[in-house]
């Protein structure tokens, strides 16, 4: 026990690290086993009718068959454009990040500067780097028509980007820093190490990971067209459910009555929206690029749909996004204000993970309606006050919440169509007008 605390203090920062081991994604071994395989084949049953419908009704109402892609083609608007500021972005991490941590090694070796400086000065650096790939894409996004989902792309990336910078820099500087005060050699990692680590669909940074023999492209073909079906099929939920409810409700004023049958109306949709953008993202297009990059640990989300509580649910929904929330926030918060700090560690991180969350939200659609927050906050309060908890109540609030968010954001948006102002300023951007337009 004494040589730990010894050892304890002697590291910069907390000893346990994510291990990456060789293992499948969680669907494709479940696939596998046919009573599993036949609800699968029920999903993409209902998908088959969901066509079927909006093709029977554009027939029906035009005479043609035909199946209308004006959506996709309004939703990604633009989608040309948005390489320019995304090779912006990943050029500027490449480079920049890694020059910043040559120059501080030189000046390490050369330099006799004390530890708490020269950490001050990279700490410094890495702000004025988050603050250059923090604005310049909301600069592009403020300033050319994207789509909302082009829009999407765009913020998702310089999220990434962000992240990924700060993990490349948080697992190399302490090393550093620890073989500087151990007169030991300071060695940066290779730079081929660090390109590889951009691309690969993880957000913990090693010189080494687990690797695959070769790519089965088959799989990766697969799971690619999977993911545009995925796609296709969310915008169809979209056109048969969201859309008609929200789209003509300024005709008629927008009750009490009226909005709580619009949500229970969504709860459906809902429940699609979630399988989806786990199928779709975690599963089709991680695995699709895993398999290119030869990355073996393909762990990207686990059994979610099993949860009983809140937190357990995000940690087993989205692994990747939440093994950096853990390590980077959670676990060095604790290493901070040590352990009887635990809600507070637990409090900031769903913090963190919110704010960037709603800022999604924000610049994709182009309004502020921190309702995300708000159900992340309250989940987490009723974790930490241990409210009576289980698989049925967690899928009720979820359900309800985003049938809720879904409604919401549809109004807003349909009101800013139907109720446009004068003037674009700040504060209209982020000012909610549902109840004013439909009243």
């Amino acid at each position: 026990m004494s040589i730990l605390k010894s050892h304890r203090k002697m590291s910069p920062f907390p000893l346990k690290r994510k291990v990456f081991t060789e293992k499948k994604s969680l669907l494709d071994e479940l696939l596998e086993v046919q009573h599993f395989r036949a609800i699968y084949n029920i999903f993409v049953a209902v998908f088959c009718i969901v066509v079927v419908r909006a093709v029977l009704v554009d027939f029906i109402d035009t005479g043609r068959i035909f199946l209308d892609f004006e959506m996709i083609v309004f939703a990604f608007g633009r989608l040309h454009m948005t390489l320019l500021p995304w090779l912006v972005m990943f050029l500027y991490t490449l480079l920049v990040p890694y020059q910043i941590l040559q120059i501080w090694v030189k000046l390490l070796k050369t330099l006799q500067l004390p530890t708490l400086l020269t950490s001050i000065a990279a700490g410094v650096l890495l702000i004025g780097h988050a603050t250059v790939l923090g604005f310049y894409p909301v600069y592009t996004l403020m300033s050319q028509p994207f789509g909302p989902a082009s829009c999407c792309v765009i913020t998702i990336e310089q999220v990434r980007f962000l992240m990924k910078s700060y993990s490349f820099l948080r697992e190399t500087v302490p090393p550093i820093l620890q073989a500087r005060s151990h007169d030991g050699k300071m060695q940066l990692p290779q730079f081929s190490t660090y390109l590889y680590f951009l691309f690969c669909p993880t957000l913990i940074y090693r010189e080494n990971y687990p690797r695959t023999s070769c790519v089965r492209w088959r799989y990766v073909i697969g799971n690619f067209a999977k993911f545009l079906i995925c796609l296709f099929y969310g915008f169809m939920l979209f056109k048969c459910i969201s859309i008609p409810l929200s789209s003509n409700i300024n005709k008629q004023p927008l009750t009490f009555r009226s909005f709580v049958l619009l949500v229970f109306i969504a709860t459906l949709g809902a429940l699609y929206l979630i399988i989806l953008l786990c199928y779709a993202f975690f599963h089709c297009w991680l695995n699709a690029f895993a398999e290119m990059m030869h990355f073996a640990d393909r762990t990207f989300y686990k059994d979610w749909w099993n949860a009983a509580s809140f937190s357990a649910f995000m940690r087993n929904w989205n692994v990747v996004v939440h093994d950096w929330l853990y390590y980077y926030i959670y676990q060095d918060l604790l290493w901070v204000f040590k352990s009887k700090a635990r809600p507070v560690a637990v409090l900031s991180t769903f913090i963190v993970s919110g704010a960037f969350h709603e800022y999604i939200f924000m610049m994709s659609l182009g309004f502020f309606h921190p309702l995300l927050f708000i159900f992340w906050l309250i989940s987490v309060l009723a974790d930490l006050l241990a409210m009576p908890n289980s698989n049925i109540i967690l899928w009720i609030r979820m359900l309800c919440s985003v049938a809720l968010q879904l409604t919401i954001q549809s109004l807003e948006w349909y009101a800013r169509v139907h109720c446009p102002v004068q003037k674009s300023t700040f504060w209209t951007r982020v000012t909610p007008r549902t109840w004013s337009c439909y009243s």
